[in-house]
């Protein structure tokens, strides 16, 4: 059951306290809440409106896609989506279509399987977090994705930007296994190497675990095993185009691409 409005702590109810800071004349920044578990979701919320955040909460997948898609511009009235994958019923494809928002996408672990098509979009900003997880967390991750959203082109010169973004991305997943001129060298990359590399350069600085680049490859039945044996093969191609330092190793962790 969604936490009414009116519950809302005085202190949320009295303006930003945090870093977000107002929207000019729109007020604090708005999130959609959508988590089932009762504890999870309500601490969440507090922290959340602790930090000078508007909070609406839903609880079912239903209740999410309600907020998102309700009038002409529903998702308008928010800045950020924190969507639980692991809703019972949730429908993935439904959640895309709806989605008009920055999203933070709570996931079942970093081992958990993760639906495909969602980690791209027109919206803005989109990070996972997988559980368990603290408050924290979820309220530093948003403050990132928030600033993030801010810093991006608004109006029609963001759907442009977006569009764009979207188009490059479209065109580097249609290159893979194809050669790519690098400074110094030329790539010929498989697919599976390609999509991993990409992973890793989409998120610069960020170490991902060794299953989530099989899943970003598609490989998520290959054993870890496979994750390194793909690095390798990459490592070796980057070395001959005078860029070997570009992954590093993050013992016991996984895999990073220096910013």
């Amino acid at each position: 059951m969604s936490i009414p409005r009116s519950m809302t702590p005085p202190a949320a109810r009295s303006g930003p306290r945090g870093p977000h800071g107002p929207r000019g004349s729109h007020g604090p920044r708005s999130v959609l809440l959508a988590e089932h578990e009762p504890d999870v979701a309500e601490m969440s919320a507090r922290y959340l409106r602790r930090d000078g955040l508007v909070v609406r909460l839903v609880t079912t997948p239903e209740q999410a896609l309600a907020e998102l898609t309700q009038g002409q511009d529903a998702a308008s009235c928010f800045d950020l989506t924190v969507l639980d994958l692991t809703m019972p019923g949730l429908d993935p494809r439904r959640i895309r279509r709806a989605l008009r928002t920055p999203v933070i996408f709570l996931a079942a672990g970093p081992q958990g399987p993760r639906p495909r098509g969602l980690s791209r979009g027109p919206a803005g900003p989109r990070r996972w977090l997988t559980r368990p997880f603290g408050p924290r967390q979820l309220v530093a991750m948003t403050r990132d994705v928030l600033a993030e959203a801010s810093r991006a082109p608004v109006g029609a010169d963001r759907a442009s930007a977006d569009r764009a973004s979207a188009d490059r991305a479209s065109a580097d997943r249609a290159s893979a296994g194809k050669t790519a001129g690098r400074a110094g060298g030329t790539l010929r990359l498989t697919p599976a190497e390609s999509a991993i590399l990409a992973a890793l350069l989409e998120q610069p600085g960020r170490v991902l675990s060794r299953r989530q680049l099989l899943a970003a490859a598609g490989r998520q039945a290959a054993g870890d095993r496979a994750a390194d044996v793909y690095i390798a093969q990459l490592r070796a191609k980057l070395g001959a185009a005078g860029k070997a330092g570009a992954i590093r190793t993050v013992r016991g962790a996984g895999y990073v691409a220096d910013p």
